[in-house]
């Protein structure tokens, strides 16, 4: 996934919060499985609204108070939206 791509839902996916568990439930028609997010992975799925890579990584690191310059929030952002990539929650669109 590069930078300027854009990510998205994947399509079908259904989600549902659970506030009890601080999870979001998410089922994938692809896989017929469902994941439970915790609450950095649920950011980073609502945050795939169509913005690129490098958007959605500042935005993870305003909402979750961390700065990008240190690479922390950044690299919990690109391993949060590779798992969700893998998971085929997501899609990711060349720029």
């Amino acid at each position: 996934m590069n930078a300027d791509d854009s990510v998205r839902k994947a399509d079908g996916v259904r989600w549902r919060p659970v506030p009890q568990a601080e999870c979001l439930m998410v089922f994938s028609p692809h896989s017929g499985r469902i994941h439970w997010l915790a609450l950095d992975t649920w950011l980073l799925f609502e945050l795939c609204d169509g913005r690129n890579v490098d958007a959605v990584a500042r935005g993870y690191a305003e909402l979750a108070g961390d700065k990008l310059g240190g690479g922390d929030a950044r690299a919990r952002a690109e391993r949060g939206l590779a798992s969700l990539l893998g998971s085929r929650l997501i899609e990711a669109a060349p720029a």
